[in-house]
């Protein structure tokens, strides 16, 4: 399920829609700039998240990350199949 918050998120899951893999990577500290750390490290370029502080979504955005906002009362499948229907963070 979709966090609604992003920094106090428990964690990242990777899909890769084409390969059809799902990794899930902890976000032990589960701050904002924990989480934005583990988003950079992970080499992902689109990311889904249900709310994003401006200072977080600055620092992805200047880093080339696409950042939309979802419904956590949507499927992930569903997110990342609409994810170019999202709307920019």
């Amino acid at each position: 399920m979709l966090s609604p918050f992003f920094s106090k998120c428990d964690g990242l899951l990777v899909v890769d829609p084409g390969a059809r893999t799902r990794v899930f990577r902890a976000n032990a500290k589960r701050t904002g700039l924990s989480t934005c750390d583990l988003v950079l490290s992970s080499g992902i370029a689109k990311l889904v998240c249900g709310f994003i502080a401006r200072p977080d979504l600055d620092r992805l955005s200047t880093a080339g990350i696409d950042v939309r906002i979802g419904s956590c009362a949507r499927t992930v499948d569903a997110l990342v199949r609409g994810f170019d229907a999202l709307p920019a963070a």
